[in-house]
């Protein structure tokens, strides 16, 4: 099959592989433009288009596809039968959706109608879901709102986070995705309508999200530690220091019970919650390298007793 593909960040390097690995057509790969990134603010390309170029595959950067400019007719002009995308971040416009014989083609990381949006590996966690899932759909006008060919369920391991989640989503979305193209052009397959009324929908990440509340409980707060890695990432405060929350347990066993955001430091660096307690084992203090914590609290002053965030 011709196809376009559409996709920006890492985890969607192996949905073009299997994709070429299957035989089929890369007419074109749609990336999103190089962007600033690191300290040194370097313009930096994404994953999809530095892998892309090295398989040889026409690789466009394109921010917006539109009738007003040339991009539309250069997109058409590939004769593809379908567009695939596979987190390319962009919104297509209605007037893309009608373009291609067999429609564009999403691999989106939960199991629709629920968790539509942006967000949905890390509000899966967040929200303590055992499982999640993959569905292969047609776009439509809607956000995440298109017909389903295809769904596969994932169970959800108790210390994942979500960037490995979210590639093992998407390794799994792969191959669901090759089997969906291969009944479309055998068989063929009838999209089943979403129920509107169970759908939930999940918004995009901010960096404030990623501040520790430590009145949850030390489960919801672990929750944040694994939904929010490596982005917007979990912190909290110690000396007027931001201090980034890399890795964590929740502390079993019936523990005298600290108080929120209340620091001891006897063999470990455990704090306190809303609700039992959590032991920290990677952090990392604003300006420094990442540390193992028990290191850290064995050789800082003043933090066995301290209160975190204040």
């Amino acid at each position: 099959m011709r196809l376009i593909f559409m996709g920006t960040p890492q985890y969607a390097i192996p949905v073009l592989d299997k994709l070429v690995d299957c035989g089929h057509d890369i007419a074109a790969v749609y990336t999103q433009p190089d962007r600033p990134a690191g300290r040194g603010r370097k313009l930096t390309s994404t994953p999809i288009k530095i892998h892309s170029t090295d398989m040889g595959l026409q690789t466009l950067e394109v921010q917006k596809i539109s009738d007003e400019d040339s991009s539309m007719e250069c997109l058409l002009s590939f004769e593809a039968e379908a567009a695939i995308v596979a987190a390319y971040g962009i919104i297509l416009p209605n007037s893309v959706i009608d373009k291609f014989s067999l429609g564009i083609i999403n691999l989106h990381p939960s199991l629709l109608p629920k968790f539509r949006g942006a967000s949905p590996v890390a509000t899966a966690i967040l929200q303590g879901c055992k499982e999640t899932g993959v569905t292969i759909m047609k776009i439509d006008e809607g956000m995440d709102t298109g017909p389903i060919l295809k769904q596969k369920s994932v169970r959800i391991k108790s210390d994942e986070k979500c960037d490995a989640l979210t590639e093992r989503l998407f390794t799994t979305g792969s191959n669901l995705l090759v089997e969906t193209l291969d009944e479309m052009q055998t068989d063929g397959i009838d999209p089943i309508p979403q129920d509107d009324s169970k759908a939930t929908l999940t918004e995009r990440l901010k960096r404030q999200d990623g501040e520790i509340d430590w009145n949850q409980s030390s489960e919801q707060i672990y929750r944040a530690i694994r939904a929010f890695h490596p982005w917007p990432g979990t912190f909290t405060t110690f000396n007027g220091k931001r201090l980034k929350i890399l890795d964590a347990i929740v502390d079993d066993g019936d523990q005298k019970n600290l108080g929120p955001g209340k620091v001891q430091t006897d063999k470990s660096f455990r704090v306190g919650t809303g609700q039992g307690s959590i032991s920290l084992s990677t952090i990392q203090i604003e300006g420094k390298l990442p540390t193992n914590a028990s290191d850290f609290a064995a050789n800082t002053l003043n933090l066995d007793g301290s209160i975190l965030g204040n």
